[in-house]
């Protein structure tokens, strides 16, 4: 019995699926949503932030930290294309791993996503609208959020579309930018290399981290994307190189117009507007600031109910969570949670401004579970790893796995010993929040007579293989659907 069948999700639960194509999301749009959530804010914000740290040395810690997360690309492809499912950042690892460790790092996602990540974006947002006419910027900001809501409550098809007319616009945008800033390079700004270290370089990639991190978010649309066996490696092979040219070029050009303590904390607006014309300037800000914070923005809203349907399918959330609507199929209180989760903490008091390191200490922890379980797949299903599309020896994927494990915990070291207290306060709501909340879960199940979460459905069954490749059948999909928000449900 799924959750479908008190009206919840019907296979959100992380039944696999090949991602026919009666999906809705295709390698363009796949492609779209991954440079969308990996060009964000981020880009236009943390720039200044990481120069901050690394200095001249910006545009190097750029490529440190695209090294860093391509280690961890590859494993994940892996797992994303022998067997495409939803929320897979999650289920994977609470698979082939721990379903305890997989919700913590999940819940740890969300503390800094809903207070570092969508209020932090959409403040920006109305910073940047603030900079071209006078305007509140948490009033515009608010206006996004909800905007977003409601054109993912209308569905992800409606919402894969307009992040693939913002992704073209807003590459474009990057491109006048790179180009016409070129001719306003100078070299002398780069000296001296590396002025602020080996250390400010790593803590600058750390700061980063996040900004470069968002394809592999993608895994967790396995089941809306079109065969998805396929397409999900191809889209990494696409969307990382593009994103990896666009920030090291963007970088290049910001610290060489302007120097690297007139960018250190400021916008990509302020080299903007030193090389470009005013109305090219306006362009970029709107085009490429403006468009990048909205893909981000609503490639978070496409993905993060994911998470919440299949997490209230397995138990640890609300069964209400795993809903959907009966007009446009779309997880309607899971989407209301993101928008009032983010609306809250942008209009609270907190210095939302200075949170963006959350995002880092989510981003990082995530990684961990999904290269553990990268490498028992590896181990335990020779055959079906060989029936991937990444042309890479078993090993050498594993050692790529191990790889990011360990750059994943000096980063976060680094980041870390940056604001002790941030990361004391992030860490805190992770472990003791997260327990609570588990805990009272532990307490509604056993009242039930239910022995959560060992009463998770924790089996791994790889996509079938067929004529050499990976594919999957409906049956098996169905089979992996999980009873415990049923029985919620109907209590």
């Amino acid at each position: 019995m799924s959750a479908s069948d008190s009206g919840g999700s019907d296979g959100s639960g992380g039944g696999g699926g090949d991602g026919s194509e009666s999906g809705g999301v295709g390698l363009l749009d796949a492609v779209a949503i991954e440079v969308g959530l990996i060009v964000g804010a981020g880009l236009f914000s943390l720039t200044g932030v990481a120069t901050s740290f690394a200095g001249t040395g910006v545009p190097l810690a750029y490529v440190v930290t695209f090294a860093i997360v391509s280690m961890s690309i590859v494993p994940t492809a892996v797992l994303g294309s022998a067997h495409p499912t939803t929320a897979g950042n999650y289920w994977y690892p609470s698979r082939l791993w721990s379903p305890v460790v997989a919700f913590f790092t999940a819940w740890g996602l969300s503390v800094s996503m809903f207070g570092g990540g969508l209020p932090v974006y959409a403040l920006s947002f109305g910073d940047y609208v603030d900079s071209l006419a006078p305007v509140d910027p948490n009033a515009v900001g608010a206006l996004v959020l909800a905007a977003f809501f409601l054109v993912n409550l209308v569905g992800i098809e409606m919402a894969a579309r307009v992040q693939s007319l913002l992704f073209v616009t807003l590459v474009s945008s990057l491109g006048v930018f790179v180009v016409f800033g070129a001719p306003a390079v100078d070299p002398v700004n780069f000296q001296p290399p590396l002025s602020t270290g080996v250390g400010g370089l790593l803590t600058g990639a750390g700061i980063l981290y996040f900004v470069c991190l968002g394809a592999n978010f993608v895994v967790d649309l396995g089941e809306d994307i079109q065969a998805a066996t396929v397409t999900i490696p191809r889209s990494f092979a696409i969307s990382i190189p593009v994103v990896f040219v666009c920030y090291v070029a963007t970088a290049v050009v910001a610290v060489g117009t302007v120097g690297a303590d007139a960018m250190a904390g400021a916008t990509l607006a302020v080299p903007a507007e030193a090389a470009l014309s005013p109305a090219l300037s306006t362009y970029f800000v709107v085009g490429g600031a403006l468009f990048a914070i909205a893909t981000t923005i609503n490639g978070v809203y496409i993905i993060a109910p994911k998470y919440m349907q299949v997490l209230a399918d397995d138990g640890f959330f609300p069964a209400a969570l795993a809903r959907t609507n009966d007009r446009f199929d779309t997880p309607h209180w899971a989407l209301a949670v993101v928008f009032v989760c983010s609306l809250a903490s942008l209009l609270s008091p907190l210095p939302i401004a200075e949170l963006g390191s959350l995002l880092g200490y989510g981003g990082i922890v995530l990684i961990v579970p999904m290269m553990v379980a990268a490498v028992r797949f590896v181990r335990r299903y020779p055959d079906r790893y060989a029936a991937t599309p990444v042309p890479l020896a078993p090993r050498a994927t594993v050692a790529l796995a191990v790889g990011a494990v360990l750059a994943n915990a000096v980063l976060l070291a680094l980041l870390a010993s940056q604001n002790p207290a941030l990361f004391g306060t992030w860490l805190g709501l992770t472990v003791l929040g997260g327990g609570a909340f588990l805990l009272a879960r532990v307490w509604y199940f056993r009242r039930q007579g239910v022995d959560f979460p060992a009463s998770v459905d924790t089996a791994f069954s790889p996509a079938p293989l067929e004529d050499g490749g990976v594919t999957t059948s409906a049956d098996e999909a169905a089979a992996d659907a999980r009873p415990l928000a049923t029985e919620e449900g109907k209590q």
